[in-house]
């Protein structure tokens, strides 16, 4: 499994890689930051139940971090997709089989690949979290936003809280999307489903079904990234969300484990 992540990870630590991930995590920190402070409205003006961000909310001492946690509040259908496509890409590719030869134990293989690809989706999360920390205190007083608590020491544990809040999120995004794509192993086929369900079809269904966010994963995991709703708690989420990740990951690692892998 080490020797796997190893290899993915040095693919993953080219040039080209490093720059592209950069310059997305700079587009998404700054342009971000400065959108969530300028939708910032008081309290008093913003519907209840909305999870639109406030003046009052972010003056708190987990204000600077809140822009963070809402600039990649679309960031799981994203990992969603990228991992689905590069879980899937290989066996168009048929260099499954190459990498067999060389690691002929599947599930250490898998296991290597997700632990590689996961790390990195955790170090780019943190640069994006000092880059819209950053950006935000830059422009707080731009936005008539207080941000003089944001250095406090409680701030400090706000920010490793929402840090691993969004981690765990997107880790259950993408062990779906490994998943769909293991299963399904067609990268047009694969996507195709994996955009229609967690992007229009759980939402379009939640529209006139009021339990849908306690049944489906992708709205179990969004009301995580939320840290909870007022019919749905982050606690109830999470348990319920780490139960379908849980059997997604045993499905993955099964099918991987004793389909043939013939491309």
């Amino acid at each position: 499994m080490i020797a796997s992540a190893r290899a993915e990870w040095a693919r993953l630590i080219r040039r080209r890689v490093l720059l592209g991930a950069l310059l997305s995590v700079l587009v998404a920190g700054v342009g971000g930051a400065t959108i969530v402070l300028a939708a910032a409205e008081p309290a008093a003006k913003v519907p209840p139940g909305s999870s639109a961000p406030t003046l009052e909310g972010l003056a708190t001492s987990g204000g600077g971090t809140q822009v963070f946690r809402d600039v990649v509040g679309f960031g799981g259908t994203l990992v969603f997709v990228v991992f689905i496509g590069l879980f899937a890409l290989e066996f168009s590719r048929g260099t499954y089989r190459t990498m067999l030869l060389r690691q002929p134990r599947r599930i250490r293989l898998l296991a290597g690949r997700y632990l590689a690809l996961v790390g990195f989706v955790a170090v780019g999360l943190a640069v994006t979290e000092l880059v819209t920390w950053t950006v935000a205190r830059l422009e707080a007083s731009t936005f008539d936003v207080a941000a003089d608590s944001w250095t406090s020491l409680a701030a400090i544990g706000s920010g490793l809280r929402d840090y691993a809040t969004v981690l765990v999120w997107l880790a259950g995004y993408s062990v779906l999307g490994m998943t769909v794509a293991v299963l399904l192993r067609s990268v047009p086929l694969a996507l195709a489903v994996g955009i229609a369900w967690a992007g229009p079809a759980e939402h379009l269904i939640g529209g006139f079904w009021a339990s849908a966010e306690k049944v489906f994963p992708g709205l179990l995991l969004e009301i995580v990234g939320r840290g909870g709703t007022a019919t749905v708690s982050a606690t109830r989420a999470m348990v319920t969300a780490a139960g379908y990740i849980a059997v997604a990951a045993v499905a993955s690692c099964l099918a991987f484990a004793r389909r043939d892998v013939t491309a």
